[in-house]
């Protein structure tokens, strides 16, 4: 089957790197973002360690809790909003309640990555093509994601701010919105109908 001439493949890649951009900005910009405030190499660091708990059980717990339903776009909304409310925290409030914005990204990032894959594989039942389809959005959406950083370190050495770099992200989410909200199964056997 040749995915790339399928519009999901391109869809299922831009939004799997939109999202993994975020966790690769939030993993190199985080701690610098709160000592450029003015708080400790050891406090910043600790906030990237927290990030990665809340990270890690949501990737564990957010699939369970979708596995009831094959539409996904539910819990993939919430783990949007999650990201939306933390990359908004750390643009407007970042000095205030710094744990919830990090707790936020933490469950938003975790949760929409393991969904993401999730999502891939159940547009195809068989699982060769499954599988050739997911590795392809994950080699896609990296290759995107590795941008994220890069373009956050360019923003920040123009405006001297990482307002614009957790701006950046706001619009990245609010663009796989828009992506996620597509993924309907109903859909699926006709996208990529085995012939």
């Amino acid at each position: 089957m040749d995915f790339l001439n399928k519009p999901r493949t391109w869809l299922l890649m831009a939004g799997f790197g939109f999202i993994n951009a975020g966790y690769g900005t939030v993993v190199t910009w985080l701690a610098p973002s709160f000592q450029e405030q003015g708080m400790s190499a050891a406090q910043s660091g600790s906030f990237v360690a927290i990030l990665t708990v809340f990270q890690a059980m949501a990737a564990l717990m957010i699939p369970v809790l979708a596995s009831h339903n094959i539409d996904r776009r539910f819990w993939l909304i919430v783990t949007l909003c999650c990201q939306l409310f933390g990359f908004s925290g750390l643009m407007l409030f970042a000095g205030y309640l710094p744990l919830l914005w990090i707790a936020l990204l933490g469950i938003g990032l975790g949760g929409c990555f393991a969904l993401s894959i999730i999502t891939a594989l159940d547009h195809i039942s068989h699982p060769l093509w499954a599988g050739a389809l997911t590795s392809l959005m994950q080699a896609g959406g990296f290759i995107i994601a590795a941008f994220g950083p890069l373009a956050a370190a360019w923003l920040h050495q123009v405006s001297l701010s990482f307002t614009w770099v957790w701006a950046m992200h706001v619009a990245l989410v609010l663009v796989t919105l828009m992506l996620y909200l597509r993924l309907n199964p109903k859909s699926y056997s006709k996208i990529f109908a085995l012939r």
